[in-house]
């Protein structure tokens, strides 16, 4: 069978975009080699038939997945390169710059950088991409296959993935924050601690399905909940007196800041 893709690091992230390209039939497990140090996390995926080799064989692979921590990457460059034009990188590394990352492999591989977030494990990850140098038209249209089997993908300049990562890739956090200040609200007005976990969670379900089946407009959404003169109204003038919204536009800032930080470091 021909060789498809190699993947360097078997995490959460990417068992899950394995899981999600077998299950919808984007590669057959025969194609793609894995190497990892750790041999547990190999154990289901050679059961279904993908190879399991040392790092220095995925040169074997025309793709190669590399989804180690930043912080591992030059040990596990050192076992790679060099790669020849006739490779291309495909990062999940957060930090590490495409010049970086192909210098690291010798200079001359194709390097495809990509974003995904927590919600690959659930199939709804919401993917930024970003070509590198060298990278194709075939190559783009690979990635978008890949990480499209994990949820939707979104093609940005390199420049912006710091920004990509503070909005959807730092964004589950946002979410999680305002569930917990909700949760304590409901305590806070009466509610019992395990009523107002339960509250919380469906409300934000609701509403999370809500925005990805209507279609509508924010403000629409906002304003179709709040009647004039009621109760949600009331609540979101004081959220909004109390600079929420400054708040969140603030904390999204800082961690795009943060990441062009990191990237610069890298350089």
């Amino acid at each position: 069978m021909e060789l498809q893709l190699g993947v360097l690091g078997v995490g959460h992230l990417s068992t899950a975009i394995l899981q999600g390209v077998f299950e919808h039939g984007v590669l057959d497990p025969g194609s793609v080699l894995l190497a990892d140090r750790d041999p547990d996390r190999l154990e289901d995926f050679a059961g279904l038939g993908c190879p399991v080799v040392p790092s220095t064989e995925l040169v074997r692979a025309p793709r190669i997945l590399c989804a180690v921590r930043p912080q591992d990457f030059p040990a596990a460059a050192a076992e790679l390169a060099p790669l020849g034009s006739e490779h291309l990188v495909i990062s999940v590394m957060a930090g590490l710059g495409s010049d970086s990352i192909r210098s690291s492999l010798g200079g001359a591989c194709r390097v495809v950088r990509t974003m995904p977030n927590a919600g690959a494990v659930l199939g709804c990850s919401m993917t930024a991409v970003a070509r590198g140098p060298g990278a194709t038209d075939d190559d783009d249209a690979f990635v978008e296959r890949l990480f499209g089997a994990i949820g939707l993908t979104v093609e940005i300049d390199e420049r912006m993935l710091s920004a990509a990562t503070a909005v959807s890739g730092s964004g589950p956090g946002w979410v999680y924050l305002l569930a917990s200040a909700m949760h304590d609200a409901a305590v806070a007005v009466g509610f019992d601690s395990q009523l107002a976990d339960t509250k919380v969670r469906q409300t934000i379900l609701a509403a999370a399905r809500t925005l990805e089946t209507s279609g509508q407009p924010f403000d629409q959404l906002i304003e179709g909940i709040a009647s004039k003169g009621g109760t949600t109204e009331a609540g979101l003038r004081v959220m909004r007196e109390n600079g929420f919204v400054e708040a969140v536009v603030a904390g999204i800032t800082a961690a795009r800041d943060r990441g062009d930080a990191l990237g610069a470091a890298d350089q």
